[in-house]
Order: structure tokens, then sequence, then C-alpha cells
């Protein structure tokens, strides 16, 4: 009996049909198959998989390659990613630094071209030659207008530390890497205080906020 009611899979990748049958699809699971491994990551929609999908080479600079995805035994449409990086229990205490600075710099450069995703956290990504990458792809969405990327820097920077990753103390190097990033980043985030009435420096507001909601998580 098979495990997942149905797989749509990427020309290439046909092979995994048969492995797919035999791996019930979860959230976070993942399996390995002629040497590589493959992920499985919750999608809203099965229209949300099929753009991840569709959108593939053009997501490959922040996000793990999908190759397919399956509807799962329950009905829920899973995204099927190749990972070639490390997640987040896999880091190594002295690489911490470099990784919860890649997730900022991940996240920045998302918002550079228009995409948002919610924030991400530890577990949304995988670490792999001193970058950080999306697990899922489906996460993203593309920015409008008038919509913010404060919230999503402040809950990253909180994921960060309420995970373990990072300190307190590193919230403003942490905060700097972001803003660092481009002019797009700092403008948005300048902007966004100015509307607020805000008169601190960007680093020192997105700090302050990711301080506030930390104690709550």
């Amino acid at each position: 009996m098979n495990r997942n009611r149905y797989a749509v899979l990427a020309p290439g990748f046909e092979h995994l049909s048969y492995p797919l049958d035999r791996h019930d699809a979860a959230e976070g699971a993942s399996f390995a198959e002629r040497s590589d491994r493959f992920s499985f990551s919750r999608a809203q929609s099965e229209p949300h998989a099929q753009m991840a999908l569709v959108s593939s080479e053009g997501l490959s600079e922040h996000t793990s390659e999908p190759v397919g995805y399956v509807c799962g035994e329950a009905g829920e449409i899973f995204v099927v990613c190749r990972s070639s990086g490390r997640k987040a229990r896999e880091i190594a205490q002295d690489e911490r630094k470099a990784f919860s600075t890649a997730v900022m710099k991940r996240l920045a450069a998302l918002h550079t071209q228009g995409f948002g995703c919610g924030g991400l956290s530890p577990e949304a990504v995988e670490f792999s030659g001193r970058e950080a990458k999306l697990l899922n792809p489906s996460q993203l969405f593309a920015l409008h207008e008038g919509e913010t990327t404060f919230y999503e820097a402040v809950s990253t920077l909180r994921a960060l530390v309420s995970s373990g990753v990072a300190r307190e103390g590193d919230l403003p190097r942490l905060a700097s890497a972001y803003l660092s990033h481009s002019p797009v980043c700092r403008h948005e985030i300048i902007q966004h205080l100015q509307k607020k009435g805000k008169r601190g420096t960007a680093k020192d507001e997105l700090v302050k906020s990711a301080e506030k909601i930390i104690p709550f998580f």
C-alpha cells in the first residue's frame, strides 16, 4: 500500500517515484537515494508547490533544489527538495557565528530581490559553503507595496536567539549583517521607523524590538 497518495516529479527525478512510495511525507523528514539526500517541507497548497517547482531555476540562489512534490496520506502537500547542506542541529558550536550571520544575509538577499518569507528560523534553512538556503521554496512570496520587512528581520533575530544559535549579545552584529547587505534593506527599515515615529537608529530599533519579544518564545 502506498504511503503517499501521489507524486509530481521534475524531469530527471522520475526514479524517486518508488522511494516516495516507501517514505511517509512529514515536515522535516528526509531520505537518501543514489547518494543524494532529499527532504520534505509542507506547502500551503498544491498551487504553492507547483509554483516552487516551476520557479526552481530562478530561486536556486536562495533555496534548496525542489525536485517535485507529494500528496501525503492525510492529503497534505509536501515539496520534495534535494538537500546538500547541514541542518541547524548539525552545526558545531564554533560555526554558530557564521551560521547565524548567513541566515541574516539570506533574509537580506531575499528582501533586496523583493521576496518575503515570514521570517527565518534556524530549522528553516540548511548551511552549505558558509551560506544559508531555505529548505522550503514554497515559503517564499512576493512582497507588495506597503508591506514591511521590519517584522521579518525582528522575527529572524528573535528565532536565532530563542533557539540558542545566537546570544542576545550577538543581536547588534546580526542586525548590522542584515542592514549592510544593501541600500534596499536600510531604506525599507528606515522608512518603517519614520512612519512609526521612531527616533533610534535602524540597528538599535531592530535590536530593541527583538529583545522585547525573546522572553515570550
